[in-house]
């Protein structure tokens, strides 16, 4: 199973001037057969910026991108039903016990405004067949709304476990924009809870954004006997790129010992884009 992890490409103000076509060429010559998209796709949830963002993963040939939401996807009060309409059509998971969710703003009002979604989060498993194999693909909604931070309310883990344990699957994989393990600026709050969750539930890696950072890690419990991976990779395309290039990830041969990890660090030049290559495996 060959991966592709991009995350931050922030069509809107916060996007680069590079060509998008350009990069589009060299990330098409990797055979992915799995893309991930980690979140930040807009700058500020408008439609014209999801509406770039659909028309760039249109340009992927890999058939399976997974894409989720990241904090700027999710400034607008309609920022669900824009990434209904342009990035995936569903269906959201809804909270186990609605009566019992504590995250702020998880719902909209309906008696206070005109929308066709009224709840905030967005949350999904998605399966697809690699090969041999039944993969299934956990999108956990970390952000607040209208915050940088990262929350994660409890009653969509468990609606996911409830998820996990109706399907038949032979890996599980968990797509986050928050990284669960590395601390940040603008952090997830309660991170332990949704170790605790992949851990729980032999999730074998984590994949996630936000910082504009690369970082690899792997996480082994004592206690539970258990361990995972997160893979984070920094932004593909921001213009606000302070500590890092601008960057994707691949992985070839995912979870083998024949795997392979390259991550390619970008350079936007006047001649267009140039790429270097470090080998992680």
């Amino acid at each position: 199973m060959d991966i592709l992890h991009i995350t931050d490409l922030h069509f809107g103000p916060y996007h680069w001037l590079a060509d998008d076509q350009e990069l589009l060429e060299r990330l098409n010559a990797f055979d992915a057969d799995l893309v991930f998209n980690t979140g930040d796709s807009t700058s500020d949830s408008l439609p014209d910026e999801f509406a770039a963002v659909q028309a760039f993963l249109s340009g992927l040939q890999c058939p399976n991108v997974v894409s989720i939401m990241g904090n700027h996807d999710k400034y607008a009060k309609r920022s669900q039903e824009l990434f209904r309409q342009y990035l995936y059509g569903g269906p959201f998971l809804e909270p186990k016990d609605p009566s019992k969710v504590t995250k702020p703003k998880v719902y909209h009002d309906p008696q206070k405004m005109n929308l066709s979604e009224y709840m905030a989060d967005v949350n999904f498993v998605r399966q697809f067949t690699i090969g041999q194999e039944e993969v299934l693909i956990l999108c956990l909604d970390t952000n607040k709304f209208q915050s940088d931070f990262g929350l994660v309310e409890e009653q969509f883990l468990y609606a996911m476990a409830d998820e996990m344990a109706a399907r038949t699957y032979d890996r599980a994989i968990m797509l986050a924009h928050h990284p669960i393990v590395v601390t940040d600026p603008d952090p997830l709050i309660d991170s332990k809870r949704v170790t605790d969750f992949v851990l729980d539930n032999q999730i074998e890696a984590v994949f996630c954004g936000h910082t504009h950072e690369v970082d690899m890690v792997e996480v082994s419990d004592l206690v539970r006997k258990a361990k995972f991976r997160q893979f984070m990779t920094g932004s593909l395309s921001s213009a606000n790129v302070y500590r890092d290039k601008n960057m994707f990830t691949t992985i070839k041969n995912f979870g083998t010992a024949e795997e392979n990890i390259t991550i390619t660090r970008i350079e936007v030049t006047p001649e267009g884009l140039t790429y270097s290559d470090t080998v992680v495996s």
